[in-house]
């Protein structure tokens, strides 16, 4: 893998793992390989991201443009202000450690379409990631926000699934999606949870011509981080999905694109 920023969209179905998979990542990349991260934790109706990661922004993305509404409304700043201090808004809320930061895309405020939120998130997106080694999007589930181009710019996009032929052909559309409306030069499939036998799996996965970049087994420590309540950040280096997240790393650093 080249070296430069890498943006990273972690994408599939309600309850494949994306926000658990992103935590993985980004525990390995920060604190194996000593790579300088931003995490963005962009699904605006179930942003766990922030909790696994144990990191919580006191502000949002939402925050942000609600400000810039009522600075516009009532001219406290001129409109050209408003438009260069966008950046050193959004620079402000990123919530940080040694290791990473957190970004949160927030809540709609009001009722109705989430396309301005997104729009903000697309320029956040495009404007901030020369400033980190890699940037991991925890994406809404489904093909919203591949379909709106809030992640055209991204450069590999990972797709999580279940041990369902439902996962698969979600996935499948995914990258169908991945292909036409965004810039990734490589899209890979994780399958999450995995145990026992799965021909009828793969063959579904060969018949799609979906790449399988990696496994991440059903792993009972995550289970019960999950019940107590701790943060998946803190896993012990010795919990089997580590293991196997670490062996994706490997493959994403060797890609030739």
């Amino acid at each position: 893998m080249e070296i430069g920023p890498k943006i990273i969209a972690i994408t599939g179905k309600g309850g494949s793992g994306k926000s658990v998979t992103t935590t993985l990542l980004a525990k390995l990349l920060s604190e194996k390989y000593n790579k300088k991260l931003l995490l963005i934790d962009a699904d605006p109706t179930h942003p766990h991201l922030s909790y696994m990661v144990n990191l919580i922004p006191e502000k949002t993305i939402e925050d942000v443009r609600t400000e810039i509404i009522e600075e516009s409304i009532n001219r406290t700043l001129e409109v050209d202000k408003i438009a260069r201090n966008i950046d050193y808004k959004i620079y402000n809320i990123v919530k940080e450690t040694k290791s990473f930061g957190v970004l949160s895309i927030g809540q709609p405020k009001i009722e109705g379409c989430f396309c301005p939120l997104n729009n903000l998130l697309r320029n956040v997106i495009d404007s901030i990631s020369k400033d980190y080694d890699f940037i991991l999007i925890d994406c809404e589930a489904g093909l919203e926000q591949i379909n709106r181009k809030v992640i055209r710019n991204v450069d590999i996009v990972l797709i999580i699934s279940d041990m369902s032929v439902r996962g698969i052909k979600t996935a499948s559309s995914i990258k169908e999606s991945a292909q036409r409306f965004t810039s990734s030069r490589y899209i890979g499939l994780i399958l999450n949870k995995v145990k026992g036998s799965f021909q009828t799996l793969t063959d579904h996965i060969a018949r799609l011509d979906l790449q399988v970049i990696g496994k991440i087994p059903d792993d009972e420590i995550i289970s019960q981080f999950d019940l107590q309540g701790k943060p998946l950040i803190d896993l012990p280096e010795n919990a089997q999905s580590l293991a196997s997240v670490d062996s994706i790393i490997t493959k994403l650093f060797s890609l030739d694109y």
